[in-house]
């Protein structure tokens, strides 16, 4: 597909893509029911919930950025359609992207057994138990996705004829959701009950994985695009590592609507990567059409056709992908049809009071990079997945109050 491709945009084309894009949300009730698993050891090991909020949502930070420097670059001629011998430019960026999940692991070790000490004094995590979890965690799916996963589905798409920036993100998304889930439950398993295991897979992989990001550096750290992705995503992701951690805080005072309605727990990581993904759609396609000229760099663009065209395909397509995910959640734990409605009200009310909210902000990034000469593939889907995951938490915790209170009185 040409960049001149895009200028056939038009909500008959846009919606299909966008839909199918936003159906992958039903998979991260994998990941929902998958997490479920640990939550009988949270009592005896509180730290468990401490990892997995960063853990999850600066992966999705860095693959946001890496999804969109690809859509980016195919549309540009910047990476070639192949799997095998690929441009300077692109190796270049798989090199920056990894480097940058490294140093976010180790920060995230950090980070993560400070909370534990601030949180749980007496806690059996040590730090260096923190930052080989951290690690392990992260690089094991950071190496499935950005070396096989990513390149695949992008190059894939653009040959198939689909828009890489309507399609790749939230199938990545979510398959990083469910693979990092996977995985986290499984070291956490092992530590629990094989910590002998643990303890091997950490003496043999940390430092296979520290080795690599060295070289990495070494080898790539005089091209341009290895500097510009660590100059703009690398401080981004370390200081969107907090708001993550406060967005699992706050989930942590929902337990009680959680333990009456576990759907809501299920349905949790579908929102927030479906809300997430639609400002990501967003800025990837404003993205294009700004380095492509179609748009001006301008909030006044919002209101032309083909802006217009791109918000409500993706928009229209998530309402029907929430609206259909939380049935299938709510289902699986409950028949009764009070209950029912309580959770499609609670999720489609949260999703859209958000609507307004993310769209303006994945329209406001992606200008306002563009226009002071940041590449705004290396921000915007970063900045807009972490603000979403956190005010998604916040609303969705007052909404499901705000319900459960007004069916109490009804």
């Amino acid at each position: 597909m040409s960049a001149a491709h895009l200028t056939e945009t038009s909500f008959r084309k846009i919606f299909p893509q966008s839909l199918f894009a936003a159906s992958t949300s039903f998979l991260d009730l994998t990941a929902g029911f998958i997490v479920a698993f640990i939550s009988v050891y949270v009592l005896a090991k509180p730290w468990i919930l401490i990892f997995y909020p960063p853990l999850l949502t600066i992966r999705g930070n860095i693959n946001g950025v890496l999804s969109g420097r690809l859509s980016t670059g195919l549309h540009l001629g910047l990476i070639s359609p192949s799997l095998k011998g690929n441009t300077k430019y692109f190796y270049s960026l798989v090199a920056s992207v990894f480097f940058t999940s490294f140093i976010c692991s180790v920060v995230i070790g950090f980070f993560s057994y400070g909370l534990s000490l601030l949180l749980t004094p007496g806690s059996d995590l040590t730090l260096s138990l923190s930052l080989d979890l951290s690690i392990l965690s992260m690089m094991i799916c950071t190496l499935i996705s950005v070396f096989f996963l990513s390149p695949t589905i992008a190059i894939t798409a653009y040959r198939k004829g689909a828009d890489p920036d309507i399609v790749l993100y939230p199938v990545l998304s979510t398959m990083n959701d469910i693979l990092m889930s996977g995985i986290y439950v499984f070291l956490v398993f092992t530590l629990i009950f094989w910590s002998w295991a643990f303890t091997i897979m950490s003496l043999l992989l940390v430092p296979s994985f520290t080795v690599l990001a060295a070289y990495l550096f070494v080898k790539y750290r005089g091209e341009d695009e290895f500097k510009e992705t660590l100059t703009e995503s690398l401080p981004v992701a370390i200081v969107l590592t907090f708001v993550s951690n406060a967005a699992g805080g706050f989930l942590s005072e929902m337990k009680a609507s959680i333990s009456s309605h576990p759907q809501l727990l299920a349905v949790y990581p579908s929102l927030i990567c479906n809300i997430g993904e639609e400002g990501s759609m967003i800025s990837s396609s404003v993205s294009t059409r700004l380095s492509l000229g179609y748009i001006e760099p301008s909030m006044r663009s919002f209101k032309e056709k083909e802006s217009k065209t791109v918000v409500s395909g993706v928009v229209s397509a998530g309402l029907i992908a929430v609206t259909g995910f939380t049935l299938a959640a709510t289902l699986t734990y409950t028949r009764f049809p009070l209950t029912i409605l309580e959770s499609v009200l609670t999720v489609v009310a949260t999703k859209l009071l958000l609507l307004p909210f993310i769209v303006t902000l994945s329209f406001w990034i992606a200008v306002v990079t563009f226009k002071r000469g940041l590449n705004p593939d290396n921000i915007t889907i970063p900045v807009i997945t972490s603000i979403s995951d956190m005010t998604t938490t916040v609303v969705l915790f007052l909404v499901s109050r705000l319900i459960l209170l007004s069916l109490i009185h009804i």
